[in-house]
């Protein structure tokens, strides 16, 4: 499957299975399904804290495919943040997606929740997920950044960068949540 283009991969959970970006080698043991559940982080970098987050909204579980190097640079992005992640390995993605609700228009490589509920999808920068998390739209369940953008976080290649938009995830249309035109606009 690594001959498909990132962008295809979107396309894949009507196969029955996302398959995962193949960006770091397959591990050679099996690992485990889940890593230990994370608490919540004691303490805030001043540039995330500013943003008035409680402290516990950041403590997060991630769905992801084992292999995805890109949902692991999100995870990275997201714990030099100050967030709490805890990474579920499930046997299919195709089942978290129907789960939670997600349209496939929607979907992307990999799926954050955290304690109270939101719902964040793919490479969505902690800019806009602290914003979000500030003051929740009424009606929303999340955000997505559906399929996997050039220079998001976790998707860098150098000074590459396809602006995109940060979709607000409700139980009706999705709607723009933020239009990202630089990858300056995405520090927190």
């Amino acid at each position: 499957m690594s001959a498909l283009p990132r962008r295809s991969l979107l396309a894949l959970p009507l196969l029955g299975a996302l398959v995962a970006c193949s960006d770091s080698p397959t591990p050679a043991a099996t690992p485990p399904a889940s890593t230990p559940t994370a608490s919540a982080p004691t303490s805030l970098p001043p540039r995330v804290a500013r943003h008035g987050v409680d402290a516990e909204q950041l403590a997060m579980s991630v769905y992801k495919d084992a292999s995805c190097g890109c949902c692991s640079g999100w995870v990275r992005h997201a714990e030099e943040h100050g967030f709490a992640i805890t990474t579920e390995l499930p046997d299919n993605l195709a089942t978290v997606w129907t789960e939670h609700e997600i349209p496939l228009e929607m979907q992307s490589c990999h799926l954050a929740r955290n304690r109270d509920g939101h719902l964040f999808v793919g490479h969505v920068p902690v800019r806009h997920v602290l914003e979000y998390l500030a003051d929740p739209p009424r009606g929303a369940r999340g955000l997505s950044v559906p399929a996997m953008p050039v220079g998001t976080p976790g998707m860098e290649q150098g000074d590459q960068f396809d602006p995109y938009s940060v979709m607000l995830l409700t139980d009706g249309e999705p709607e723009v949540f933020a239009k990202v035109a630089t990858a300056k606009e995405q520090e927190v």
